[in-house]
């Protein structure tokens, strides 16, 4: 989900991290994988060298990095708007946010809570919203979603709401020109996750979808070789069809998470 977005006044990364799931399909990271997260860090460092502004909207470590791949002072004398590390927040994000915010200081950054603030630099406007739970239960913690707007034109971003599933997501993103969403993790339907959470999920996902230009779905849906149906799902709702991250780049999604059993079945053997 490491997002930047560049205005006239700033650059302002989201969530510079990534990482890799330690064990999905029953497997651990095939070679891609790893190659494309040795991939993915080097970019996300070179983008934070030239961020004014970093935003980390909760402390799971694809979306914070406290020093383990991308050194410290890339945060040097950077305004860093962060979650709030003693509210609203879990055990295990306590722990790491309490880490990561001694690495930034030690680096020197200006650090500074985000929960339901407005941040002004020149024209351009962050405003984030209040604590909104990681999916269909409080155990994850909380997330802050934020909208960047300036001269007119404006970014939504969702962070982990997976889904989403709670309405108040759809009136904080609704208006924004482009809106990026984590999606629902329909590979966890039958533990995790519900039938009934993929309902709600594509049905504020369709209503989201009539209110924006673009609606990006990503992250969470993407481990799912089937994504494609629940956009056809959304668009079927909607009259509109949602767009993966990769596509909004003029790509192709490579989906080497939800690929893994394949990666080992096939691409070993060659």
């Amino acid at each position: 989900m490491a997002t930047l977005i560049v205005t006239r006044d700033a650059r302002i990364f989201v969530d510079p991290s990534a990482a890799l799931a330690p064990v999905r399909y029953g497997l651990p990271p095939h070679r891609l994988e790893l190659d494309a997260l040795e991939d993915s860090i080097h970019r996300v460092e070179s983008e934070l060298k030239d961020a004014d502004i970093v935003v980390v909207t909760h402390y799971h470590y694809d979306h914070h990095d406290p020093g383990f791949k991308i050194p410290a002072e890339r945060y040097s004398s950077k305004l860093v708007l962060v979650k709030d590390p003693l509210r609203n927040i879990n055990v295990s994000q306590r722990i790491r946010a309490s880490r990561f915010l001694r690495v930034l200081r030690a680096a020197g950054a200006r650090v500074q809570v985000a929960d339901g603030q407005k941040v002004r630099v020149g024209r351009t406007e962050v405003t984030f919203s209040v604590p909104i739970p990681h999916g269909n239960t409080t155990k994850l913690g909380y997330v802050l979603m934020l909208r960047v707007e300036e001269g007119g034109d404006s970014v939504g971003y969702s962070s982990d709401v997976e889904g989403p599933l709670d309405g108040r997501v759809v009136d904080f993103l609704c208006g924004s020109r482009i809106t990026i969403v984590d999606g629902p993790p329909t590979y966890l339907v039958g533990r995790a996750y519900t039938r009934e959470d993929v309902d709600r999920a594509v049905d504020n996902l369709a209503r989201l979808s009539r209110c924006v230009e673009v609606l990006v779905v990503d992250h969470h849906l993407m481990r799912d070789l089937n994504y494609p149906a629940l956009f056809v799902r959304v668009s079927e709702l909607s009259g509109r069809q949602p767009i993966s991250a990769a596509e909004l780049l003029g790509r192709q999604p490579s989906l080497l998470e939800a690929r893994r059993r394949e990666l080992y079945g096939v691409l070993e053997e060659e």
